[in-house]
């Protein structure tokens, strides 16, 4: 059986030096490898400056250094050249990893949309990292359930997670809902899936957000809610499923992940 892996894509900014010390802890609870990598948008950069490849190889080399000495492994180092999507994509479909760990500073317009554009491409599950955030370790999990869509592999994810990092999770929803019924069947959702866990002796809080009937709002109130209880990781499905059977990063997914203060997984819908 292939070794796990976790791709760690890198060009030396506060978020992806936060990516790859998250991928660290990651490796020492679990023994995943990590692939620790640079992109270099195109050979003409190389040309103009024949230094250039060494210095970004000796970055490469002090993080993976840096990883030997708190896990002692090494972790493999790797300079691509072309488009930062397209060398993404290529190196999953080639590595096949368990995870990417991605730092982006969502709030600048062109990072988000190659963020986003990246979140609705790769298979694997993608974490983001995202500026400012400095804390160690995933102590809370917040995982936002409805009563449309599918969520056993948010729930899968987010049990494995919440064992090898020994979090409490927080489950959720925010919903507009004013009808006794309707909001008395999300209520018996959420207790079911606090069974769920519980049984595996994960605790569990639930917390029903009662907002009005807005994408964004609700978004919010769950963005609100994980800065409230300074949780570490917020567990979403990123797309949904259109008629023609295609995928796109679906608007509640998109909210979220422009406006989050803390790190999100980002699950792919498996068909």
């Amino acid at each position: 059986m292939n070794k796990s892996r976790i791709l760690v894509p890198t060009n030396f900014t506060n978020e992806t030096e936060i990516a790859f010390e998250q991928s660290v802890l990651f490796s020492l609870k679990t023994g995943v490898d990590i692939v620790l990598f640079h992109v270099i948008p195109s050979l003409k950069m190389i040309n103009n400056n024949s230094s250039n490849i060494d210095n970004i190889q000796e970055k490469l080399s002090v993080l993976s250094d840096k990883f030997f000495k708190e896990t002692g492994k090494k972790a493999q180092t790797r300079i691509e050249v072309g488009k930062v999507l397209q060398q993404i994509l290529l190196l999953e479909k080639e590595v096949k990893p368990s995870y990417i760990f991605l730092g982006s500073d969502v709030s600048r317009k062109e990072i988000s949309s190659l963020t986003l554009n990246l979140v609705n491409s790769v298979n694997c599950p993608i974490v983001i990292f995202v500026k400012n955030y400095n804390r160690k370790g995933c102590e809370k999990i917040v995982l936002p359930l409805d009563l449309t869509k599918e969520t056993k592999q948010k729930i899968d994810h987010t049990i494995k997670l919440a064992k090898i990092y020994n979090s409490e999770v927080h489950i959720v929803s925010a919903t507009s809902f004013t009808d006794e019924l309707e909001l008395s069947k999300l209520r018996k959702q959420l207790v079911y899936v606090q069974s769920v866990f519980e049984k595996l002796n994960i605790h569990t809080k639930i917390s029903l957000l009662k907002t009005s009937n807005d994408i964004e709002i609700m978004a919010n109130a769950i963005n609100d809610y994980a800065d409230d209880i300074n949780a570490d990781l917020t567990v979403i499905m990123t797309r949904q499923e259109t008629k023609i059977q295609k995928f796109f990063v679906g608007s509640m997914a998109d909210k979220l992940i422009r406006k989050s203060k803390i790190p999100i997984l980002c699950i792919s819908p498996k068909q």
